[in-house]
């Protein structure tokens, strides 16, 4: 069944470390997400790179972002996808959203949508409470484990909330096999996280 549910920001401006992607299939969808990989670099260069933009890394940028943009939402099931950008030379961290209508008691849903008992874990994952003024209850974990078919360890970081408002369970993830860089930018993470307000779609204002 499909949610009607958008996301927006406590002061209506979305940090500036972070870039909405589209999710887009069907005809035309490559050509829709090079041009908006393309523009979105040269913006993002111009605003922030603090100097003359450099050709080359305008299309390192870009390559990274389309690449995201057409690569996750196959693999994953998402309705929304971020990608944090701290360092426009670094490539961008995917973040992806899914939100299914509530159901259930809460406190066993939450250890589900953060992996609190997903096979295969390292050690037992790092977990504390993460409830919003926006989202409502919630978990955050930090989670590390080897995937499938590889032996680099990985971790992800996971959220979850119930959103009693628009009776839906929210998750927010991540994954990284960078363990000291995704530990050290967490405080960024939970910024983000908190910031998030769940809003109907039509309610969205675009400038």
């Amino acid at each position: 069944m499909s949610i009607a549910y958008a996301l927006d920001f406590t002061d209506g401006k979305l940090p500036d470390e972070w870039i909405p992607l589209p999710i887009v299939e069907g005809r035309g969808a490559d050509r829709q997400r090079r041009k908006w990989a393309k523009k979105c670099a040269e913006l993002h260069w111009d605003l922030h790179s603090g100097g003359p933009r450099d050709k080359a890394q305008v299309k390192e940028l870009a390559r990274w972002l389309e690449g995201i943009s057409e690569q996750f939402p196959q693999k994953i099931p998402m309705q929304y996808l971020f990608a944090y950008l701290p360092d426009l030379r670094r490539e961008p961290l995917p973040f992806f959203f899914y939100a299914a209508r509530s159901e259930g008691p809460v406190a066993p849903l939450l250890d589900t949508l953060v992996q609190r008992n997903q096979p295969g874990a390292a050690q037992d994952p790092q977990i504390v409470d993460f409830t919003t003024d926006n989202l409502g209850k919630g978990l955050r974990s930090i989670r590390h484990f080897v995937p499938k078919g590889a032996e680099a360890l990985c971790m992800s970081v996971n959220y979850g909330w119930r959103v009693d408002t628009y009776g839906i369970d929210l998750s927010m993830r991540t994954v990284s096999d960078d363990l000291g860089w995704a530990a050290a930018n967490i405080d960024a993470f939970d910024a983000f996280a908190r910031s998030l307000k769940v809003v109907h779609p039509s309610e969205i204002v675009i400038d």
